[in-house]
């Protein structure tokens, strides 16, 4: 799959990635977020940085992860500025410096999830670390989890085992997709809503 994504020209890659930004930005869930953990793109993933972009233009809190290997999860720090504010971190994929504030992930409403490749029920193949699956399997995450992907990476059905938690969306260039019931979990009501 990786290789499979690879081979997507570049110019192509920045096409389809925009056409998944505005998709991304015009959904209600992302309008409706005040904290999105977002991913920062490395190698030939879903360009991410247009969507960071507009949603730091548009007020909301924005964390990316940071690796804690020795611990095998990830953490949360928020981001305010692209390239200002990251460094290379684990595997030299770029991550928030160590001082940035910390996020909780209870505190999100939306999650954007890497992956190699997702089937239409929402389950993926990741890079094998099973980091973004303790995310979501967390009691206190309630957040909706939408993982972005190219059409090319949608396969007819990913292995699952105990561990894997699917997400409840999976947006392309062409469409977002709906996986079971939106989620795996009840999501709590957005902060504008209690307000």
């Amino acid at each position: 799959m990786a290789a499979i994504r690879d081979a997507i020209p570049v110019e192509a890659r920045q096409e389809k990635s925009a056409a998944i930004a505005r998709r991304i930005i015009g959904w209600r869930r992302f309008a409706d977020a005040g904290t999105i953990l977002a991913f920062l793109s490395s190698r030939s993933e879903v360009l991410t940085e247009p969507i960071i972009a507009a949603a730091l233009a548009g007020g909301k809190v924005v964390a990316a992860p940071r690796t804690l290997l020795a611990e095998k999860r990830l953490e949360f720090r928020r981001v305010r500025a692209i390239p200002g504010e990251v460094e290379p971190g684990a595997f030299g994929i770029l991550e928030p410096k160590v001082e940035a504030p910390l996020v909780e992930p209870a505190a999100a409403d939306l999650v954007l999830v890497p992956g190699l490749a997702f089937d239409e029920q929402g389950y993926r193949l990741g890079y094998g670390g099973g980091f973004y699956d303790r995310l979501l399997a967390h009691p206190a995450v309630h957040a909706a989890a939408a993982g972005l992907a190219f059409e090319e990476q949608l396969i007819a059905g990913s292995p699952r085992g105990e561990s894997d938690v699917p997400v409840g969306w999976v947006v392309t260039e062409r469409r977002i997709i709906a996986c079971g019931d939106g989620g795996a979990k009840p999501v709590r009501r957005l902060r504008r809503e209690q307000a």
